[in-house]
This record gives C-alpha cells, sequence and structure tokens, in this order.
C-alpha cells in the first residue's frame, strides 16, 4: 500500500500548533477532550462474525461462482497467493500503525488548543469546525481498514484448496476496501490543509489581541 501520510505538511502543523501555544501562553488544559472523545475504536467484523458468516456474504455479494476447470486452476496456486498476500498485509500494517500514530498526535495537539483557546474566550469556531471535518474523515479512514484488515485476514486464513470461491470472494473485498483506503486518506490530507488555514487565521487572531492588551496596559 502506498504511503500517503505527508510528512512535511504533518511538520508544518505541529509548527503552528506550537506557535499558537506559545502565543497564547497556555498550559493548563486536560487533553481528555471533545476531539479525543469522538476518535472511535471501531469493531472488528472478526470480533462480531465468524469467518465462515463473513466468507458466505462475500460470496453472495460477488456472485463467487466458478467452472469446475476455475474451481482447480485457482485452488492449485492459492496457496502461493496467499503467501504474496501475507507479505503486502504485512507492510500494510507497518503504514497503517505509522499513519495512525500521526492521526493520532495530531488530534490530542488540536484538542488541548482548542479546549485552551475555549478557556481563554478565543473564538475558536474555525478551528473547532475543522478539527470535527478531521475528526469525522479520521473515523471513515479507521472503519474503513477494519473492513480491509478482516477481508485480507480472511483471504489468507481460508482453506483455499477447500474453498477456492471463498478465496475468490474475500480477496475481491480486500481489493474493494484497500482502493477506499487511498480517497480516505485523501480527505484526512484535505482536512489537514483547511487546518492549516484555521491555525493561521488564530495566530493571527491571537497576536492582534495580545497587541491591542499591550496598548491598554
Amino acid at each position: 500500500m502506498k504511503n500517503y501520510l505527508l510528512k512535511p505538511k504533518n511538520c508544518l502543523l505541529f509548527g503552528v500548533l506550537l506557535t499558537i501555544c506559545l502565543t497564547a501562553g497556555v498550559a493548563h488544559a486536560d487533553t481528555t477532550n471533545t476531539v479525543l472523545s469522538t476518535l472511535i475504536t471501531p469493531t472488528s467484523p472478526e470480533a462480531t462474525t465468524t469467518i465462515d458468516q463473513r466468507v458466505a456474504t462475500r460470496k453472495a455479494t460477488y456472485k463467487s461462482q466458478l467452472s469446475g476447470l476455475d474451481t482447480t486452476a485457482l485452488a492449485s496456486k492459492c496457496t502461493l497467493a496467499q503467501s504474496a498476500l501475507t507479505d503486502v498485509r504485512t507492510k500494510d500494517q507497518k503504514e497503517a500503525a505509522i499513519r495512525l500514530q500521526t492521526y493520532n498526535d495530531l488530534a490530542k495537539r488540536l484538542a488541548f488548543l482548542v479546549d485552551n483557546l475555549s478557556s481563554q474566550n478565543v473564538d475558536a469556531t474555525e478551528l473547532s469546525a475543522a478539527q470535527n471535518q478531521f475528526v469525522s474523515d479520521i473515523n471513515k479512514y479507521l472503519n474503513d481498514a477494519e473492513s480491509y484488515k478482516a477481508a485480507i485476514d480472511d483471504s489468507i486464513t481460508i482453506n483455499c484448496v477447500n474453498d477456492p470461491a471463498g478465496f475468490k470472494a474475500s480477496v475481491l473485498d480486500a481489493r474493494k476496501w484497500r482502493a477506499q483506503l487511498a480517497p480516505d486518506v485523501a480527505a484526512v490530507k484535505n482536512d489537514q490543509v483547511q487546518l492549516l488555514k484555521a491555525l493561521s487565521d488564530e495566530r493571527q487572531l491571537l497576536i492582534t489581541k495580545s497587541g491591542a492588551k499591550a496598548k491598554t496596559d
């Protein structure tokens, strides 16, 4: 799976967050906050259904029926295909872990910042809206990632020699969910653009507010 993380943009977001925190002089907010509470821990299909149930559903969805020749051909090759899928899964899991950590770090810092701005009666409406969209799109990614994980796990686990049609349906499902992750991650990247704008606006607001206060002191 292509690594869709935009490291330079993430670093820029961290930098702007730090600048705003220093400008606002904040250091007291509880990091158990609205954003963190809305980041979901999706329920895995593997925790709520059996592999037989999931495979049966996929067979019906993809109308996975094979002729005698196709069954024989797929059964003879599927074990090697499962080995290749195992390599794909390992690579994808590593990238997903990095991505999730990045999302969590950004969400925590944003939540900390919004809480502090609100506690100081600073209008954080724009930033809050961008923050909520960011979290919503992360949650969609997390749900879809769980569906992908279940499909590729089943593709590797299933006895493909005995059930080549089920193997084929599971591979098709894994392919579908894997493809969906690309637009999911793209949406989160776009949210980062909106966050940068909102953060820049907040920074200017704080600078203006600090300047006005200094004149009156």
